[in-house]
């Protein structure tokens, strides 16, 4: 409970606010280059549902992403991924995304 205090507060300032940024365009370069969908615009997806979810063992940030991609012939494709993170001296890095 104690961690989630610290958290709130933290997520509260301006400066974290835009570490937070950094981890959501982290969490979306990864899961675009996971599914192949880096192309650009040629390759349109909607993020249905993004969140803190609980990490791995040995990591220490997880992030979970729902996207739907629509295909050619008018269907969509849901995708769920964790993208997991470790932290680093100076902030965190994407350790794996895995997505189903």
């Amino acid at each position: 409970m104690k961690k989630l205090l610290v958290f709130a507060l933290l997520a509260a300032s301006p400066a974290m606010a835009g570490r937070m940024d950094e981890i959501v365009i982290m969490t979306l370069e990864s899961v675009e280059s996971t599914l192949g969908l880096a192309g650009g615009p040629e390759f349109p997806f909607t993020v249905k549902y993004q969140d803190f979810t609980k990490a791995a063992p040995g990591r220490d940030l997880a992030v979970k992403t729902e996207i739907v991609v629509p295909n050619q012939d008018g269907t969509n494709q849901e995708w769920t991924c964790v993208t997991q993170f470790v932290k680093t001296p100076t902030f965190f890095k994407v350790s794996e995304t895995d997505c189903n």
